[in-house]
């Protein structure tokens, strides 16, 4: 019989083993039945379902060790085991929570047996994070059960530790039922499945009600540390709920942020992919008519200008690599014959397009007035050779302010760079606190690549963020202390109220002892014999001493004292006479 049993009636204190040893036999059995899907390749017994994560053969190992802590503590038999089972469990889950935490390998993943699903597992083998703690807790939870160190603090710990895990493991069911992720799933790291969460829930219900059994007092109805587990269990479910909540959120932000930039990278691929065609829709025009006019060159090149704002110069360079025609020419007089060998990046770029025979767009170059842009080089080749090139030279931010209109990734910061130097913003400020926010995307261009940055800005960050997880934490944590006032209120009020009941029934019981006599008792006026409810006379002594709790002494009174001296014919007495003089009698 286990060490606590004496304390409670037998029958209860059996009731409660035959249930513990149930929920502990289901889990041990569910340990074992996933065992035997990682041992014979039953992924039946390992997901749920394929898209939901499996039970690591590390968690059920530690099912099996819990559930037959329970069985250990229910059949009474070796309640030596129960600390080390508790121990062991204890010790493997607090190793995994100790990788999580310290973001190290302590090579115990996969260490008894190599795992070979991975669904929803972002480190192979390894139980969630989830899992880790709720058997952390359960594995403590045993060893203070059954090293039986400060009994009189050892049922409001389990109890506590109990209450804990009930709480994540019911959120994490309710999780999985109304399709929150963030409550089975922490983050990007592993995730707890579906029967692991069950399974942590019995485990926490047995462990509650072992608690709640050696807790409690003779003739209270409740033990009376249970306001702390049912404020902590509140609180911890509450707090999940509010990181699961936040993690949504989270995602929802990150989705919007991924969908701009991924409008953004698009817009800017299809206006650069136009600017290179009509570039080489011209180049190709050369090639088929021949060299134009100058005049009529710079014309056409005069109306293409118009039409693109952001474009800030035509060229023609010929096959020597010098600059021969340019429009604008005001402003632009000093590159006239220039060769582009002095002009690194251009040079790059027209010796790369002239080598491919394909449009090639240079790196970021320095304009005029402080600006930065970029120039795209399309290849002219007649009869099969070189014969120069037409290029175009664009503003970054006029051309990109084109390509990114308000409506695209709107509400959203955007930040391009090349190697490291930034050369085009929007609604950019410093970035946000969350890291996780930002978006990188590369985009490859003809001959560049650029880096794109997109995160939201305050105006959409405060948009998209509600305040319901802060609101569903702050409801928590207000349920869980009035959920302990009404509980502690609730006790009080019971306690008192067996008091009250136990000091009715004294008063009643002593009252029960007490004789009185009431109404009119018939006495005979001679011998004064009192008649009884049966009809029978008794001497009036005898009647008092029945029907109260008086006891009669006999003696004379004054005036029988002086009959009865002067019949014997003795003195009567001073004190009788000074008695019958005083007259203290009728």
């Amino acid at each position: 019989m286990p060490a606590c049993a004496h304390l409670y009636p037998t029958g209860n204190a059996v009731q409660l083993r035959r249930f513990v040893a149930v929920l502990g036999g289901v889990c041990a059995l569910l340990g074992c039945l996933v065992l035997v899907g990682w041992l014979l390749h039953l992924p039946l017994l390992l997901q749920v379902r394929p898209s939901l994560p499996p039970m690591q053969y590390n968690t059920a190992l530690c099912f099996i060790l819990a559930g037959s802590a329970l069985l250990a503590w229910a059949w009474g038999r070796a309640p030596q085991a129960i600390p080390v089972l508790g121990g062991l469990v204890a010790l493997g889950a607090g190793l995994t929570l100790a990788e999580y935490l310290f973001q190290t390998d302590l090579g115990i993943d996969q260490w008894l047996f190599h795992s070979y699903i991975t669904t929803a597992t972002s480190h192979v083998g390894r139980m969630a994070p989830a899992s880790a703690l709720c058997l952390t807790l359960t594995g403590l939870a045993l060893l203070c059960l059954g090293l039986g160190f400060a009994p009189r603090w050892r049922p409001a710990a389990v109890g506590s530790l109990a209450s804990i895990n009930l709480s994540i493991s019911a959120v994490a069911i309710l999780g999985y039922a109304f399709g929150l992720p963030g409550t089975y799933g922490w983050g990007q790291l592993t995730r707890i499945a579906m029967h692991t969460a069950i399974g942590l829930g019995l485990l926490g219900t047995a462990l509650f009600l072992i608690a709640w059994s050696i807790g409690r007092r003779p003739l209270e109805r409740t033990p009376r540390w249970l306001p702390l587990p049912l404020t902590i269990s509140v609180f911890a479910g509450s707090l999940v709920l509010y990181f699961a909540l936040e993690g949504r959120q989270d995602e929802e932000i990150i989705q919007t942020v991924k969908a701009g930039a991924e409008s953004a990278k698009g817009q800017i691929n299809v206006r650069m992919e136009a600017r290179m065609h009509a570039l080489v829709r011209m180049a190709r025009q050369w090639e088929f008519a021949g060299a134009p006019a100058r005049a009529a060159w710079e014309s056409e090149a005069a109306n293409h200008i118009h039409d693109l704002p952001d474009l800030q110069a035509a060229e023609w360079i010929d096959a020597s690599h010098c600059l021969r025609w340019i429009v604008p020419a005001a402003g632009n007089e000093a590159r006239l014959n220039l060769p582009l060998i002095q002009e690194e990046r251009r040079h790059a770029a027209a010796e790369r397009a002239e080598r491919e025979r394909q449009p090639v767009i240079t790196r970021i170059l320095p304009l005029f007035r402080g600006k930065r842009g970029f120039a795209i080089y399309a290849p002219i080749v007649l009869d099969g050779r070189p014969s120069g090139f037409l290029a175009e030279t664009f503003d970054a931010q006029l051309s990109l302010d084109r390509f990114l209109p308000p409506a695209v990734a709107a509400g959203e910061a955007i930040r391009l760079s090349e190697d490291g130097q930034v050369f085009y913003e929007r609604d950019a400020g410093a970035f946000p606190d969350r890291h996780d926010w930002v978006v990188e995307e590369k985009i490859e261009l003809h001959g560049a690549v650029w880096t794109l940055r997109i995160w939201p800005t305050p105006a959409l960050a405060a948009r998209l963020n509600s305040p319901l997880p802060l609101v569903v934490l702050s409801a928590g944590a207000l349920a869980s202390l009035l959920l302990a006032a009404v509980c502690l209120y609730a006790q009080r009020a019971s306690r008192h109220a067996t008091e009250t009941a136990r000091a009715n029934a004294a008063l009643r019981s002593a009252l029960e002892e007490v004789k009185t006599l009431e109404g009119l008792l018939p006495i005979c006026c001679s011998c004064k014999r009192v008649r009884d409810d049966t009809g029978y006379w008794n001497q009036i002594d005898t009647y008092l001493h029945k029907h109260t709790n008086a006891s009669l002494s006999h003696g004379f009174c004054p005036e029988c004292a002086a009959k009865t001296c002067q019949d014997f014919g003795l003195a009567v007495p001073a004190e009788i006479q000074a008695e019958l003089a005083a007259g203290n009698f009728e």
